[in-house]
């Protein structure tokens, strides 16, 4: 790489750092690797290497290691080099190239300016420059949590009904019915990390029962685990898509519609496991479910509304039984924890 390349007019920003656009842009266009040294300690460069439409920040390595694994474009690796060990965080410059640069110097500036650790230097740069770099294509937490709840309900089902009827009556991902559709009962799967049994509501029709059947909640409350006995949410995943056999295509089919992408499984590390036993709740007409009709009855000019979101507290609600197949899945003591 060619090392200190002299640029045309004022080179340097105004801190004397870092370059400025105009010679940000002047060297990517040259075409040809650059090595940028910035100034202080601990030692950083920047390897500009246009042909590989990358830039790599270069220092050396403290551990922990920074967590890029949720941001695309973003990649970080620790290398070893004539016996030091050297962190190398690396953008893919895509079409953001300023952006890119600005972000590593960004980190180079935490750790030479204000003394940060690497770990806390890239993750202050990265909130700094979020907007910038939009996250990988991954589940939010909330989603996250979603469906691991759906999965262990379907992972019971699967087990009293057989693959075939329990993929089938997983409806939630494919349609506007609800989670899971069985003869005689309909079920909306709720799932929360909190001590209590809080859970979020989304739009008007979520807890409105369809063709006059039976709506039920079914509320499961997951805890963090130690890898011995919890479960990430790739490895359940792969554990029903076993017990799925042949119908494993159906449930792929649904995994997708919620935005499971098998190539961002490693943004899942947490593991979880099932604070206690889920509970049902019948949502009748004493249920707190802001629904059409209700809101239409107290709210002037509803149909203006566009949208709605909602927390309910269940945590000193009387559950309710399930009938078969379900009756295993939930229990009817209750919890007040």
């Amino acid at each position: 790489m060619t090392e200190n390349p002299v640029f045309s007019g004022s080179g340097q920003a105004q801190d004397a750092r870092h370059l400025t656009v105009e010679n940000v842009d002047l060297v990517w266009s040259g075409g040809h690797p650059v090595v940028l040294p910035l100034s202080g300690e601990p030692e950083c460069r920047l390897d500009v290497h246009p042909l590989n439409g990358t830039i790599t920040l270069i220092t050396a390595f403290t551990p922990p290691e920074p967590d890029v694994a949720k941001w695309r474009n973003i990649t970080f690796q620790p290398v070893m080099s004539d016996g030091e060990e050297l962190a190398q965080l690396t953008v893919s410059v895509a079409d953001n190239l300023h952006g890119a640069y600005g972000l590593l110097t960004s980190v180079a500036d935490q750790l030479q300016l204000h003394h940060e650790p690497l770990a806390s230097a890239v993750a202050i740069s990265i909130r700094k420059h979020r907007d910038l770099f939009a996250g990988q294509a991954g589940l939010t937490t909330e989603q996250e949590l979603g469906l691991f709840g759906e999965l262990l309900v379907l992972e019971h089902l699967i087990e009293k009904i057989g693959p075939g009827a329990a993929t089938e009556s997983w409806q939630g991902p494919r349609s506007e019915e609800h989670d899971f559709v069985l003869p005689g009962i309909h079920l909306e799967v709720k799932t929360t990390s909190s001590e209590h049994r809080k859970h979020m509501m989304h739009g008007f029709t979520q807890l409105e029962p369809v063709r006059n059947t039976p709506l039920s909640l079914v509320s499961v409350q997951l805890t963090r685990a130690s890898h011995d006995v919890g479960l990430t949410l790739g490895q359940l995943v792969s554990r029903v898509r076993r017990r799925a056999g042949g119908y494993r295509p159906a449930v792929d089919a649904s995994l997708e519609a919620v935005g499971w992408d098998d190539a961002h499984v490693d943004l899942y590390s947490m593991f979880w496991t099932k604070r206690n036993t889920p509970q049902a709740f019948d949502v009748d007409d004493l249920f707190p479910a802001l629904t059409s009709a209700r809101l239409a009855a107290a709210i002037p000019n509803f149909k203006t509304v566009a949208n709605l979101a909602y927390s309910v507290d269940l945590t000193y609600f009387t559950p309710c039984g399930l009938p078969e197949p379900l009756s295993g899945l939930v229990t009817t003591d209750a919890e007040h924890s």
